[in-house]
């Protein structure tokens, strides 16, 4: 009773049937939602949920994509946490909670540039991935990008013909800049060498998918993304095709993305010869830090 109420207080009579109905839907699945719980609750991964007691929850309502169901949903949730328990030490999970895993660093003219993996988003709604790449500058947040670890059978798709549905993929369910952080991104930028932050953790990304022999990266769409009406009350100008279109994405059903690695580069020889120097730069402080992040990342590997 106490439930309903602190419910109805919190989010109105709306919220509350909503509730209502997420639970009753987990009582409906109630095996399938223990068998979610038990893969929470191996040594990996105990600790998210001590930390985050409603985790096993987070299926109920839009979860990584708005056009993902229940079932997809449950499963993507599963895959992720029984992948984690699988192939990562058992500190991984805890050093994530508390932001003790940096897993790229440099200092550029007396700044200092770090990439970390981090855990749950604390903010309230934010479910588009169980872990997030964290870009700071200075010890301070600016960029973030959330992914879970996903099978490609999770998802309902028929798009390539032959692909393992038990094949492992990283879903990208959130790219997104901090919030007031925009001197700081543009500062970054430069420092980068004309490399956007969001840039530069897709570089990371690729180097730990290279470390756990993952071939596939799939993420939202405009259409998709779990906090695209916080996106558009920010006015943010942050676009998902484009950011899409600069990795050779290929839209799939249920507007999913797909990136296929090793990423495939346009030659040099199509690229205009006074742009081709820095063009090779940026490429090759890309591979550089794809690179060190593989190679931090194995560290940390069971």
């Amino acid at each position: 009773m106490a439930f309903i109420k602190d419910k109805f207080k919190e989010h109105g009579l709306a919220g509350l049937m909503s509730s209502l109905n997420r639970f009753c839907g987990v009582l409906l699945t109630w095996r399938q939602h223990q068998a979610l719980v038990r893969v929470i609750d191996q040594p990996q991964t105990r600790a998210v949920r001590a930390r985050f007691p409603r985790v096993q929850y987070r299926y109920t309502l839009p979860y990584l994509s708005t056009s993902l169901d229940w079932q997809e949903r449950w499963s993507a949730l599963r895959s992720h946490y029984a992948f984690v328990n699988a192939v990562f030490g058992a500190d991984f999970s805890q050093r994530v909670l508390d932001d003790r895993l940096a897993i790229w660093h440099s200092e550029q003219d007396g700044h200092v540039l770090s990439v970390h993996i981090q855990g749950l988003c604390p903010v309230t709604k934010h479910r588009e991935g169980e872990l997030t790449l964290c870009f700071k500058m200075d010890g301070l947040p600016i960029y973030k990008m959330s992914f879970s670890f996903i099978r490609w059978g999770d998802l309902n798709l028929n798009d390539l013909v032959g692909t393992v549905p038990v094949e492992h993929a990283m879903y990208i369910g959130r790219v997104q800049g901090v919030s007031g952080a925009m001197e700081s991104i543009r500062l970054a930028t430069g420092l980068l060498g004309d490399i956007a932050p969001q840039d530069l953790l897709m570089s990371v990304l690729f180097g730990l998918a290279s470390a756990l022999n993952i071939r596939k990266v799939i993420g939202v769409s405009d259409e998709t993304c779990v906090s695209c009406d916080t996106i558009a009350v920010s006015d943010s100008s942050f676009s998902y095709k484009q950011f899409w279109d600069r990795y050779n994405g290929l839209l799939l059903s249920g507007g999913h993305v797909l990136v296929s690695l090793p990423l495939a580069e346009k030659p040099l020889s199509e690229i205009s010869s006074k742009h081709r120097k820095r063009t090779q730069r940026k490429r090759d402080f890309k591979k550089q830090v794809a690179t060190q992040s593989e190679q931090a990342l194995r560290l940390v590997l069971a």
